[in-house]
């Protein structure tokens, strides 16, 4: 069986501890295999999204136009190019396009906070941001843009062949921005020929062919997600884009049924709601899949196994472990059902990467000791973007692989198994990961901070209280400073940090606990106690309190509190959707929630369609998409007024 002969490979003898197998591939530069393919295989769809899509052949001319259009505008070799774009087919063709040019692509999230996207331009001295005429507005003032829809016109009138330009597989490709300690982001800079033997690894273990195809289901600005916009097209295969914005497991699960997917990629909290969800209904709506690959924070084993343990599973589970400064993967460890243990390694070393665990000294640590994990080889990457400070702290040379060599830090604590595969541990300082994100604590510390009336500030990760891992803020307020609520911290958050960094809850406390040697004792910092739900008046909102008081313990909520001012994330909604499912009996869309965020709206809502018992149990897609536009709507009119607000 194929996938049983990818896994005895990772698992072969000539994989030896702290060294992956050395392997000499055909490329170092991502573009030769995709022109290939676009030259023997121009007809065959290579990227869809909802109804549209483009083949080998058109996709490689609109990238090319594009590269030569961005070269007018003075892109060029050693320069940086920003994406503020959405999903979609226009993004496949956006980061083509700039590699083409010569230039290194930055994927930034159009919904951060403007003073992020502030910093992060100005670090990373973009040469130019492309964008659309919805994102427009989410680039601050004073950088240049490229509206793609509206230069069209002038974009088609480039010759269709690449330009000619040199390339150097020791050119950066890509940069991605991570939480920084210090209080700002840190730009990591990926280059072509680490990213290449990522790609070549990873398709050879999945045994990747033309008839592969896979759907989207992170975030674009994901380190984890870069692989899989490039791998299918490498081979011929096709990737797809999920249509719409919105994080909808039943979307998400018929589109890997309609589009036979036979991967994808995500972290474990992407891909719970839908095992738990409409895989868990509907098993058979994933027969397509051979590979889920998951990354970013650890399995939890029996979330899977509601798909997982089914006949209709023909899927394994690809466990990939590695920080975005070594190119994503470094570890990885296969398991099929019958396979899975209570904690999941993150397994043995991929392709041409040196691994060592390191002692506090700098030696090595003995056989089944722990210490800190120290990643050398091919996929080592170029460090930190304009901060040559934290790059010679994290990327210094060693001997642990023999004759000195760069290798990159991790700051990770690891140890070896006695079968070779290594166990992830944990980390030596405050840096923790959520979603697969990385979240640096001290960053969100420092912003608290830097609000009238804070005293004093720590930050947890609460993975006990809570049906979800999430962040808990507690903060010493001066007594005069009234205005310093939990609500009104969260908001000036909001205007500095991602979604993914605020705090689900911020507590007030008159004095942080200390340890002996008078630091914050981080080990006595809990999450809120469990909150009474609050009042109901019908018995419809008495469940959905009830639903979030066991999701979100110690959230404030109240009938008319909206759920994202709360702290709830779209993946908060998927699993409050999976309940309310579950308890009501009914299939309700996870737009329903989206478009009605309160306890009263909410329950409403849900009282209507189970009246309307005549409706068909699954929406059709005209309603879901009418709810789509409804909730595209409302959320613009919000955007809107806030800015209004801003402006007084």
């Amino acid at each position: 069986m194929l996938m049983d002969r990818h896994q005895a490979a990772m698992q072969a003898p000539d994989i030896v501890w702290g060294r992956g197998p050395a392997r000499a591939y055909a490329w170092e530069h991502l573009l030769l295999p995709f022109e290939a393919q676009a030259r023997t295989r121009p007809r065959r769809r290579a990227v869809a999204c909802g109804g549209a899509s483009l083949d080998y052949a058109a996709l490689d001319a609109a990238a090319n136009r594009l590269a030569r259009h961005l070269g007018r505008q003075g892109v060029g070799p050693g320069q940086v190019v920003a994406l503020c774009l959405p999903r979609g087919i226009e993004h496949t063709v956006a980061l083509l396009g700039v590699v083409k040019a010569g230039a290194a692509y930055l994927p930034l999230d159009p919904r951060s906070p403007p003073a992020r996207l502030d910093f992060i331009l100005r670090d990373a001295a973009a040469a130019l941001t492309l964008c659309t005429s919805a994102t427009r507005d989410s680039i601050p003032a004073g950088y240049p843009v490229c509206v793609l829809d509206r230069s069209r016109a002038e974009i088609e009138r480039e010759a269709p062949t690449a330009p000619e330009l040199p390339r150097d597989p020791e050119a950066l490709v890509y940069l991605i921005y991570t939480s920084g300690s210090t209080g700002t982001p840190k730009g990591a800079a990926i280059r072509h020929r680490g990213f290449a033997n990522l790609l070549q690894w990873y398709l050879r273990t999945l045994g990747a062919t033309e008839a592969d195809r896979t759907l989207i289901i992170g975030a674009t600005t994901f380190d984890a997600v870069q692989k899989n916009l490039f791998g299918p097209l490498l081979v011929g295969g096709e990737v797809h884009y999920p249509d719409g914005a919105l994080f909808d497991p039943d979307a998400l699960a018929a589109t890997i049924a309609r589009e036979g997917i036979t991967w994808v990629n995500g972290t474990p909290s992407n891909f719970y709601p839908i095992a738990e969800g409409p895989a868990a209904r509907a098993p058979e709506q994933l027969a397509s899949l051979r590979w889920v690959v998951l990354g970013g924070e650890p399995i939890r084993p029996r979330r899977l196994r509601p798909w997982f343990g089914h006949p209709a599973c023909r899927a394994r589970v690809l466990n990939t472990y590695g920080p975005t400064e070594a190119t994503d993967i470094c570890t990885a460890w296969a398991f099929g059902p019958d396979e899975a243990e209570p904690q999941i390694p993150i397994g043995r070393p991929i392709d041409n990467v040196r691994l060592a665990i390191a002692a506090p000294d700098g030696h090595a640590v003995r056989p089944g000791e722990a210490g800190e994990l120290v990643i050398g080889g091919d996929g080592v990457g170029a460090g930190y973007l304009s901060r040559p400070d934290l790059t010679a702290e994290r990327f210094r040379e060693t001997s642990l692989f023999g004759p000195p060599q760069l290798a990159y830090f991790t700051g990770d604590r690891v140890r070896c198994r006695a079968d070779g595969a290594l166990e992830f541990l944990g980390r030596f300082d405050h840096q923790v990961k959520l979603r697969g994100f990385r979240v640096e604590l001290g960053e969100i510390e420092t912003a608290l901070l830097s609000q009238p009336g804070i005293r004093d500030a720590a930050v947890i990760l609460d993975e006990d209280g809570a049906a979800e891992p999430r962040l808990i803020a507690h903060v010493v307020t001066d007594p005069m400073a009234a205005s310093a609520t939990p609500a009104a911290l969260r908001g000036a958050l909001a205007q500095r940090l991602p979604d993914y960094m605020l705090p689900a809850v911020i507590t007030c406390l008159p004095v942080l606990p200390t340890t002996p040697n008078g630091k914050t004792d981080r080990m006595a910092l809990r999450g809120p106690a469990p909150a009474a739900p609050p009042a109901a008046a019908t018995p419809t909102e008495r469940l959905v309190a009830e639903i979030w008081a066991r999701r979100l313990p110690g959230t404030p909520l109240d009938r008319d509190t909206n759920f994202f001012d709360a702290g709830a994330t779209s993946l908060d909604l998927a699993a409050l959707q999976a309940d309310l499912n579950c308890a009501l009996g009914r299939a309700f869309p996870v737009v329903l929630l989206f478009a009605h965020p309160t306890m009263r709206s909410l329950a409403a809502a849900l009282d209507d369609r189970l009246a309307r018992r005549a409706e068909p149990v699954r929406p059709t897609p005209e309603a879901v998409r009418a709810e789509r536009l409804a909730l595209a709507a409302r959320l613009a009119a919000v955007r809107n007024a806030d800015a209004r607000n801003r402006e007084r």
